[in-house]
This record gives C-alpha cells, structure tokens and sequence, in this order.
C-alpha cells in the first residue's frame, strides 16, 4: 500500500518528537486531523500531528484508559467514573457521559457502534445511536476489545480466553484458551493478541487456529501494524519489539520509554503513549 511506503519513508527520515502531555496516558486515536490522548488523571488531549503541540484538553473524568475513532467521534472510557464520553471530532465539545458498566477497560467502533468492555463485571456494552441497546456478559474480566473481519473480539484476562462474538446476534460464536490475554490487533487473515504471559500469539480470525507465537519482553500490550512489522509495547520491559508476523520472530527492539502502552501509526509518524511518564511520543 502507498500509505505504508510513505510510512517507512518517514520512520527513516525521522521527525521525532515528544509531546508534554502533564500526565501519564494511555489510550490513543487518530481523527479529524489530530492525534487524541487518554490522559490517566481526567483528560482527553487534542495534539497537532505536525507541531506536536496539545490544541485542547477535554476532561472527561480519572483514569481516561482507552479511546476509539469512529461515527464523527472520538470515544473515551473513564474507568473511575464508569463512563463512556463521545467528542465531537468537527467540534472538539463532550457529549453528557454516558453511564456503562463497572470499571471499563477499552472501547471500540466497530458495525455501526460503540462498544466497552467492562473488566469489573464480566460485561461488554453496545452503545448505539447514544442509547445502550446491549449487554453481553462475556466471562469475567473482559479487557482488550477489536472490531475485525466482520466479528467482534474480547479477550478475558482472568479467564485467560479470546472470544469471538457475532455483532448480527450479539452471541458469543467462538473462544480460545489464551493465558493472561488482553490487546487485539488484526492484520490480514491473522489477529495477534498480546499476552501477560509475554507471549504475543497469532490466530487465523476464520479458525481460531493457533498459527504462531513471538517471545516478547515484559508484558507485552497495546501492538499496530507499522510498514508491515508488528510493534509491541512492552510496559514492563520499557521498550517495543518489532515481530515478523510472518515467522513471530522478534526482529529488533526499539526503546520504549517509561511503561509503552499503547503504538499508533498514524499521519507518517508512529504515536507512543507511556503509563508511568508525562510524554507521548512521535516516532
């Protein structure tokens, strides 16, 4: 694809920056010309992706863990509060928080919705047209949640399980024992999951057969697709690895900064987030 040659093109030309965000931060996302930001204390950050200057700071309440673009909006979860907030991306102005469940760990748009998962209580929220319109309990502690190839994916980090669910139905149509499993990534016919186990595994998303597993640093979590390549923040391990997906080998190792949670390739840069430091950073 083009956008993955002009990528590369200006990974290798550089362009770094690092964004003084005031807080530690979490969940990114990529719409209406600007990088959003999910600080951990109470703010959503509006950041240029030219300048790498923060335009606005939307407070939508403590421990912002997780945004998701979609429908004209970015949508952040407050894990504190229990609250889902949709921002206006033409506007930048905050939508009434709407109540979910207990503790929701990350969002995602996907099939014409938004959708929370709800570690606290075992749930998953479909949000449509501003109203909930479902509530799926999927196991225990649903935490990482992707919108890909027609289904809908959760993972349970306590039960240690990836589940496939029919957004048609709303049904659990499939699941996969994967010990300590959290954030999603698709990529062609595969999804990758990273796992607590420091194990990032790839699964075909029609079978859920197990196709491969990369050895990865501590605690491996919020991957992308960069320029073909699998980025892997590890949080504990202060540093990205670069798999292959093709043979789950890690290639090289980037430095992460203070706990890399989150990677996002996204206006010719590739956008770090970090748990425990005040910048994000723009690769």
């Amino acid at each position: 694809m083009k956008w993955l040659a002009l990528l590369a093109v200006a990974l290798a030309a550089g362009g770094g920056a690092r964004v003084d965000a005031g807080q530690a931060t979490y969940g990114l996302a990529a719409a209406g010309g600007s990088i959003w930001v999910g600080g951990l204390e109470r703010d959503v950050l509006r950041v240029d992706p030219v300048s790498g200057k923060v335009l606005a700071r939307v407070t939508v309440g403590p421990r912002v863990f997780n945004l998701a673009a979609g429908g004209g909006a970015v949508w952040a979860v407050s894990s504190f509060l229990s609250t889902l907030t949709r921002i206006d991306v033409r506007t930048g102005k905050a939508a009434a928080p709407l109540r979910v469940g207990a503790s929701p760990y990350d969002v995602e748009w996907g099939f014409g919705s938004a959708w929370v998962s709800n570690a606290g209580d075992g749930t998953v929220w479909r949000i449509t047209n501003g109203r909930v319109v479902k509530k799926l309990k999927v196991g225990v502690e649903p935490n990482g949640i992707t919108a890909y190839r027609e289904s809908l994916w959760v993972s349970d980090h306590t039960l240690g399980k990836l589940l496939r669910v029919d957004p048609r139905t709303n049904r659990v149509t499939g699941t996969v024992a994967l010990p300590g499993a959290d954030w999603i990534t698709g990529f062609g016919g595969s999804l990758y999951v990273s796992q607590e186990t420091n194990v990032v595994t790839r699964l075909d998303a029609k079978t859920l057969k197990v196709l491969g597993r990369a050895a990865v640093c501590h605690n491996p979590l919020g991957s992308a697709v960069v320029a073909g390549r699998l980025w892997v923040p590890c949080i504990d391990g202060n540093q990205i690895d670069v798999v292959d997906p093709a043979t789950m080998k890690v290639v090289t190792r980037k430095p992460g900064g203070p706990g890399p949670i989150v990677v996002l390739p996204a206006f010719g840069h590739v956008w770090v987030s970090h748990s425990t430091g005040n910048q994000v950073w723009r690769l």
